[in-house]
């Protein structure tokens, strides 16, 4: 009996991710939250800056407060999106690998994307 319930329930899972398009859908959401409307705060360690598609690749600690690490995460950001630190503006550009930061952003099209960076920590200080 308890295996048949386990294969049921497995069954309903893969029956579910089939028809919302697979868990490959689930990176598009999480890093905050689904709605375009609802902002969400994301905290991590800059790894590297892609200013050709305008990713930031940052190791996530936490997700609206909460743990939650995950590697390598990709952040979007706009020609919009306003970098600080020290109370002074930045590009985002400047980030370097090591930059601690604070990301209030929200879900668009099914890319976390940016909307104020404050860094934290200067990896160079």
């Amino acid at each position: 009996m308890r295996n048949a319930i386990l294969i049921g329930t497995m069954a309903l899972l893969l029956a579910s991710c089939g028809s919302s398009g697979g868990l490959g859908d689930l990176g598009n959401i999480i890093l905050g939250s689904p709605s375009s409307t609802q902002s969400s705060d994301v905290k991590g360690t800059v790894n590297s800056v892609d200013t050709s598609g305008q990713r930031i690749y940052l190791d996530v600690g936490y997700v609206n407060n909460l743990r939650n690490e995950q590697s390598n995460q990709v952040v979007y950001y706009t020609n919009n999106t306003q970098v600080m630190y020290n109370n002074q503006t930045y590009h985002v550009s400047d980030l370097e690998r090591g930059d601690q930061v604070s990301i209030r952003g929200s879900n668009q099209n099914g890319q976390y994307v940016a909307e104020t960076i404050t860094v934290t920590s200067d990896a160079t200080r």
